[in-house]
Parts: C-alpha cells; structure tokens; sequence
C-alpha cells in the first residue's frame, strides 16, 4: 500500500475534507526523545498516551505534550478545536476534541474538526489545505490500539481513530504503509467507553515510524456539532507463549447467531473474554473457565463481532461471529 497522508482542504461547499496520499518523513523532535527512552525500556506506548501532560504555548493555548493539532493555526481567530478536559477515564485529564465553526471574511463559514496526531499539523494558507504529516519511531508490531472515549458525534456523523505505521524504502526512495488500524464510530457514548482497534499488518516488515490521528467529525463533511473525549491510549501486545502451549481454536455455534451462541475451546481455557464491535468497541467482557461458554448476544445489534481470548497478558485465541435477527 502507498505511504499515507491525510489531506485536509476545503471543497466547494466550503466544507473541510480529508484525503489520503502520500506521507512526507517529517517527524517531532519532543516525540523522538520520548520514543528512544521507551525503546530502551521494552514494548513501546503511545507518548502521553493518558493525556497528563500539556504544554501552554505563547498565543495562550495548550496542547497534549509530543501531539499536534489545529490549536496554533486557530488560536488567533480565537478557536481552540483541543484543550485539556478533567472530566477524564483515568487521572486528572483527558483531550476534548470540539469541531469548530470558523467565518472567513469573505463570509464563508468552515467547519474544522478536532484533530491530534502524533505528526505534525501542517497548513498551507494559499491552497486553503492542512496536512496530517510524519509520526514518530516506532519499531514494534502491536496487535491493537486500545482505549477509553466519550464520544458525540451528531447525526449521521462519525468521529475517527487510524494508527498507521510505516517504513521508509531506501531502493524505492519512498516511504511505504505496512500496517493500519482504524476505527470510525457513530454511536453516542455518554459514559467512558473502552474501545480497542485490531492492527493488520499487510507484511512482514517492522515499522520505523508510527502515527496516530483522531478526529471529532467524519473526513469527508464534518459537522460543527460534533465532539469526543480521549483517555488511556496504549498498544496491547502479545505477551510471551500460552502455558498451555498452543494457540486456542474456538468452534463458534450458531454462527450467524440471534440471542445466544456457544463457544467450544480446542483446550480447557482460564482467563478472559473480551467482544468487539465492527467499530472496535469493546462490548462484552467476562471470565473464562473450562471448554465451552455460552455467550448472551441478545442485547448486541445485528451485524459482525470479534472476540479475544486472553489469558494473563497473553491473547491465546480470537475469532469473529455475526449476529442476525
């Protein structure tokens, strides 16, 4: 897959869009201090992944420590779309991410999303566009990007969370996308969700940068309406090898499914079970004892799910199943 950038203009509607093309090697230098003290430390996480530290810039504005976001290029027409919230999941803060409304002089009005990226926001004031640009080194493969969020879109709009990690190709002299998570949610949470977005690696190669954007409105028309809170990023990993020292295949049955299913374990399993929405949602989670558990679905909407079994820190089973009624 190309190297990815998210392109962000204004079409004839006046209306902020994102785009995706090629991603320019433009990284942050605070971020790349706080990335090598991880990498000598073991499994690297998401740099102020909780959202505790934030730096007080000199228009007046803050901004989460080691992100970007729209703050500085709007801070003079007197829109912050990110600020600091201590209605938080975990510790004292949390990143509010607030779509804005801005009117320019020629009296066109803009919707502009909440945006952080670990990149770097970049606006180019003549083409009347901003770029989501770079990320930080990151060399390791996560299997996903957990975390906790309230989120408010309005109707018929979706807030956004991709992490994309890349590796630049000296040969090809090009800077290429070898893995991608994404999740978009339209759901209203009014109460701190946990939420986890599965990686798919698309080779076998390791990353040397990783990115991660969140956005309060969908890409393509954002609504002045929406909102969302972030807590509690961090990378979920594979841990070790399972004491029973295989990976665990589960028969899933009726599959699709209307209020109940079983799972059947290959082995007797102790541990945890945790179901997902398409969306990434983390909807279900409860304890595991034995061969077989029945799962009570009849409060999931219709549509596809996907479970991890963990055992510890370790994942030692997954699989998907689908619900229709």
């Amino acid at each position: 897959m190309p190297n990815e950038k998210y392109i962000i203009s204004l079409n004839p509607k006046n209306r902020l869009i994102i785009k995706q093309n090629d991603m320019k090697k433009n990284l942050l230098f605070a971020c790349l201090a706080i990335f090598i003290s991880f990498a000598l430390f073991g499994q690297q996480q998401v740099p102020n992944g909780d959202f505790e530290n934030w730096e007080t810039h000199v228009l007046g504005f803050e901004n989460p420590l080691g992100w970007d976001t729209p703050n500085a290029s709007l801070a003079l027409f007197g829109l912050t779309p990110v600020v600091p919230s201590d209605d938080a999941a975990h510790g004292s803060f949390s990143a509010l991410l607030e779509s804005k409304l801005l009117s320019a002089t020629d009296g066109g009005q803009f919707v502009i999303p909440g945006v952080v990226t670990l990149g770097t926001f970049v606006v180019d004031y003549v083409n009347l566009t901003a770029t989501l640009e770079g990320g930080v080194p990151f060399s390791d493969r996560p299997l996903a990007l957990k975390g906790s969020y309230k989120n408010f879109p309005a109707s018929g709009d979706s807030t956004m969370v991709v992490v994309i990690f890349t590796r630049y190709l000296p040969a090809k002299g090009k800077r290429d996308t070898i893995g991608i998570g994404a999740m978009f949610s339209s759901a209203v949470m009014d109460t701190w969700t946990e939420f986890s977005v599965p990686i798919n690696f698309f080779n076998e190669e390791s990353p040397d940068t990783m990115n991660i954007n969140i956005v309060s409105s969908n890409m393509v028309l954002p609504n002045k309406d929406s909102y969302m809170f972030v807590d509690n990023l961090s990378f979920e990993y594979e841990a070790g090898i399972p004491d029973q020292g295989q990976f665990v295949e589960t028969m899933v049955f009726p599959n699709p499914a209307a209020d109940h299913l079983i799972l059947r374990f290959s082995n007797s399993v102790e541990g945890l079970l945790q179901v997902f929405s398409n969306e990434g949602q983390l909807v279900q989670k409860q304890a595991l004892r034995g061969s077989q558990h029945t799962l009570d679905v009849s409060e999931l909407v219709p549509g596809t799910y996907y479970f991890s079994l963990t055992k510890g820190n370790t994942r030692v089973g997954s699989g998907k199943f689908m619900i229709s009624r």
